[in-house]
Order: structure tokens, then sequence, then C-alpha cells
């Protein structure tokens, strides 16, 4: 399997599909697996419809910042990045889930589990279709 770093095509074809991957996830889970789950946990909090200038944004840099952190160096199996996608991903949102823990009222201790599960899970998919798709060796 690869253990260099990735060619600038692919970590261009790596960046859409993460991109693609946590959209289509980000989707299913928010909008219908989730979405009462949040509703109730979130309350008053919850926005009554999605910013849309925060969300593309966040759609847009959470995958660069998947793809150079997790991928860019070369891991050597899927397996591997499978880890370092999860590691960005209990990184990122147990930064922002356990920040918001501390400082918001009404941010429940389940609530913060259940969304750092949620982004640790959805990172590491996100992330070994990426690096399954660009890297050629990747897929045996």
């Amino acid at each position: 399997m690869p253990a260099a770093r990735m060619t600038p095509t692919q970590f261009g074809w790596a960046y859409v599909v993460a991109l693609i991957a946590m959209g289509v996830l980000d989707t299913l889970w928010l909008g219908w697996l989730a979405r009462d789950f949040y509703k109730s946990e979130l309350g008053t909090l919850m926005a009554d419809s999605v910013r849309l200038a925060p969300a593309g944004l966040f759609y847009l840099l959470y995958p660069l910042g998947l793809v150079y952190f997790g991928l860019q160096a070369g891991p050597t199996s899927l397996f591997e990045a499978v880890l370092r996608c999860a590691a960005v991903g209990l990184l990122a949102y147990g930064t922002y889930d356990l920040s918001n823990l501390a400082t918001l009222r009404g941010w429940s201790l389940k609530l913060c589990l259940v969304d750092i599960a949620w982004g640790l899970v959805a990172s590491a998919i996100a992330g070994a279709v990426a690096y399954w798709v660009a890297v050629p060796g990747a897929r045996g």
C-alpha cells in the first residue's frame, strides 16, 4: 500500500469525495436519523432553519482538514486512513462539543457524547471512502 504523500490530483479527488461523503452522511444523520434527537436535546437553542453561509463554510472547510490532516501524510493502509480520520473527527467534534458543554446552558452531556461519536464515525467513513477512491493502491 502507498506510504508517500498524496499527489495534488489525489488530494483534489480525496477532497471532492470527502466533501460529498460528509454532505451525504450529515444529510442522512441530521435530516432524518437523528433529527428528532437534536430537536429534543437542543430545544430553543436550535434555529428554525439552517443558516446556509456557516453551513456551507463548514462543508467546504471540514473535508479539507480531514484530507490534509488525516490522509495527506500517506497512510499505509485503508485501516490506518480510517484511524487517522476518526482521530480528526474526535478532535474536531470533541473540541466543539466539549467547549459547548463547558460554556452553554442547555448543552447536555448526552448531546455532547452522541455528537462526538457521530463526528468520529462520519469522519472515519468519509476519510475511508476518500482514501479508497483517491489512492490507487488502496483498493487492493
